[in-house]
């Protein structure tokens, strides 16, 4: 049930609202009525009305704030919260802030608001404090218009009528709430109300005539001047605005002001008056409420928000430097699951006492779950904005003892830091993100300094990333080839096949650019499905052009494709569908890519193997294989590391690599074991790599990669 109320103010009848009040909602609204000078134990069910009208508000879809706006309005008209003086738009001064600390702490459990509400609830309580001020604005302006109406009939009316009017105007003129200025259409003050004189801070009024804009803020001013100009011109017949203003003192008050044109008898303007309702009130809730959406209510911290003003005020006031800490809590979803989100709450303002401590005088802010930041305003330099990185991770140091329980945390920090004359503050916040993901990137329980080139680095990798996709289907891979030559006579025996991306802005790039990224983003199982594809379609054209003198092509496979299900199948199918003979195939596979996902590689490499299949273990000398795991592997070849071979390349070579590279050879050959070198680039190195038993080359002495066209031609006669 609610209330509808008569223009004097007291509720005449209850209008249902289809539910009833529980006794959470009766027992706010009793204490409601203690902060209500006219209200009694009989007006309880108004007031829970009133309650049952907000609860449904915030739970109206689409929310609609203003339906709020309504009930405070309401309130004012109830009579329940007026002067006891009984004096028309007046109410004492701590009813409405008083009825808003009780509906904002309340009212969420009386009500039985969920999450969603309660976020709700504060825009709701500023519509609610705007209408409980407009209602009163109304029975104040009610009044102002019978007076005013009062006297343009006084003119025509009896001297009597005229006497009791202009009796009633001056009790209101004198002893009303509301301030009543008038002024000349040249804007100079004439005549101010006590109550305006009250609202100036002053106790005499002020020495009159004087100018209007004396008593305007001056940040209000262009705005008042410009309503006054309408209204003086005769272009408005009222207008209202919210300004401030001010006496002698300077204590600056919000009012809302309606002014008004009086015209002479012939119909042209003659003076002003205006009516000042006190609203400052208002604006110190709104601020209040600001204020509050702006800080973590957990830690009391500056929220995200601030942290971005912080920031814009440092880049627009004198500061020449501006420094960012980022800080993320290490795992803190783990807190949470092994020891309940209350221990984590306790944990998150535990952890804001130590860093508010170690951030010292620069600013601490929450910015999200487990984020902190700090501000630093105009430091030394970056040494500085480390110093302080340094000190938040040496205040976690220590654990905490929450729940019964010892705590430890760690956390990792982004480190950033700019001159404000280069740069701008969402440059400044998006670096120190930045460097905060390398950060927890590095293991965290560190920090990280941004680093424009190696940000710049990533972002063209992004860009690869992204232009990647796809760029199997737009054809833009190529396919080159490099000879695998025998060493004791040159003569061609294999080739392998690189792959090459005809970049549509950065031209042709090799595989150290992209596969990585391939391999991350899952692009590798197409690119590398291609490759396979073209790889046994030339060499099944080299095949039916040179019998079994063809060289066989050999092909990289990745981790990600190797315990792929169906990989076996592919290949299969390929040969088939290319007739290329099993063994005029070779894969190279890495030790991680077996590793990756050992039962599956090792199912995958024996169906090849028995199918005939060439199989090459790559990069052989760099991982941490054992012997007996090598002696498992149902392996063909294995190609040794070129960083090995790179100490062979001189007249007098590195006797520790020559040593290392005679001991892989043997132990290869022991094993069964075809042995191929790599990055072969001088005569001194194939000739050193023969005497050590190598069986195979591949390098630039024998020939750098090129299209296949060129392998047909070459491969009868050795190459060298």
């Amino acid at each position: 049930m609610v209330a509808a109320s008569d223009l004097p103010g007291r509720p005449v009848r209850l209008v249902g609202l289809g539910e009833r009040a529980g006794p959470e909602v009766r027992s706010l609204a009793q204490r409601w009525i203690e902060l209500l000078p006219n209200a009694t134990v009989t007006d309880a069910g108004v007031l829970a009305g009133l309650l049952l009208r907000l609860r449904s508000a915030l739970r109206t879809e689409p929310f609609w704030p203003l339906a709020a706006r309504g009930i405070g309005a309401d309130l004012a008209a109830s009579g329940f919260c007026g002067d006891r003086a009984g004096i028309v738009g007046s109410a004492p001064e701590d009813v409405l802030p008083g009825s808003i600390r009780l509906l904002r702490e309340a009212a969420p459990g009386a009500l039985d608001l969920t999450v969603q509400e309660r976020h709700r609830l504060v825009p709701a309580l500023d519509e609610f404090a705007a209408g409980f001020a407009g209602g009163l604005r109304f029975r104040a302006h009610q009044a102002q218009e019978d007076l005013l109406r009062s006297t343009l009939r006084a003119r025509r009316e009896v001297e009597r009528e005229l006497a009791e009017s202009e009796a009633h105007y001056r009790t209101i003129y004198t002893q009303g709430p509301v301030g009543i200025a008038v002024a000349t259409l040249d804007g100079e003050l004439v005549d101010l109300n006590p109550a305006g004189v009250r609202m100036l801070g002053m106790v005499e009024r002020p020495a009159l005539p004087a100018p209007v804009s004396d008593f305007v803020h001056p940040d209000d001013l262009e705005s008042f001047l410009a309503a006054y100009g309408r209204l003086a011109s005769g272009t408005a017949e009222t207008v209202s605005l919210d300004i401030r203003f001010a006496g002698p003192t300077r204590m600056w008050v919000w009012g809302h002001v309606t002014g008004s044109l009086v015209r002479d008898d012939s119909g042209r303007p003659s003076h002003l008056i205006g009516v000042i309702e006190d609203v400052s009130e208002r604006y110190r809730l709104r601020s209040s409420l600001v204020e509050a959406s702006s800080r973590d209510r957990l830690t009391g911290l500056p929220n995200r928000h601030l942290t971005e003003v912080a920031v814009r005020q440092a880049f627009g006031g004198s500061a020449l430097r501006v420094g960012l800490c980022a800080l993320d809590i290490d795992e803190f979803r783990r807190v949470n699951e092994m020891h309940g989100h209350a221990v984590g709450d306790e944990l998150l303002a535990a952890l804001a006492d130590r860093l508010r401590t170690a951030a010292g005088p620069h600013l601490l802010t929450r910015t999200g779950g487990d984020e902190f930041a700090v501000v630093l305003t105009d430091p030394e330099g970056v040494g500085e904005v480390l110093a302080v990185a340094d000190r938040l991770l040496a205040a976690l140091a220590a654990p905490f003892h929450l729940g019964g329980a010892w705590i430890a945390v760690t956390a990792s920090v982004g480190v950033a830091e700019a001159l404000t004359s280069t740069e701008c503050p969402a440059e400044l916040l998006r670096a120190a993100g930045v460097a905060l993901t390398w950060a927890k990137g590095q293991g965290g329980g560190t920090r990280a300094v941004f680093d424009p080139e190696r940000d710049a680095g990533e972002a063209a990798r992004f860009a690869l990333l992204a232009n990647l996709r796809g760029a199997v289907d737009r054809d833009q891979f190529r396919l080159v080839y490099q000879p695998l030559v025998r060493l004791s006579d040159t003569t061609l025996r294999g080739m392998e096949a690189l792959v090459r991306w005809e970049h549509p802005e950065h031209g042709l790039l090799g595989p150290g650019r992209f596969i990585e990224l391939a391999e991350r983003s899952g692009a590798i199982v197409q690119l590398g499905r291609w490759v396979l594809t073209e790889a046994c379609r030339e060499a099944a054209r080299w095949q039916a052009e040179l019998g079994r003198d063809a060289p066989y092509v050999s092909v990289n496979v990745s981790p990600v494709q190797l315990p792929e299900q169906g990989f076996v199948d592919e290949v299969v199918a390929l040969l088939e569908g290319t007739g290329l003979d099993p063994d005029k195939l070779q894969l190279e596979i890495t030790e991680q890519a077996v590793l990756a996902d050992e039962a599956a590689s090792m199912d995958a490499l024996s169906a090849l193997r028995s199918l005939g299949v060439r199989l090459a273990l790559d990069d052989f000398g760099t991982g941490y294989s054992s012997l007996a795991w090598l002696r498992r592997l149902p392996v063909h070849a294995l190609k040794i590391d070129g960083s090995f071979i790179d100490g062979l390349r001189h007249e007098h070579p590195d006797p520790v690599d020559e040593s290392i590279v005679g001991s892989l050879v043997a132990m290869a050959h022991a094993l069964g074991l075809e042995v191929t070198a790599e990055w072969v680039e001088t005569r001194v190195q194939a000739d050193r790599l023969e005497a050590l038993g190598c069986d195979l080359g591949q390098g630039r002495w024998f020939g750098d990669a090129r299209p296949a066209g060129w392998v047909p031609a070459d491969s009868p006669r050795t190459i060298g």
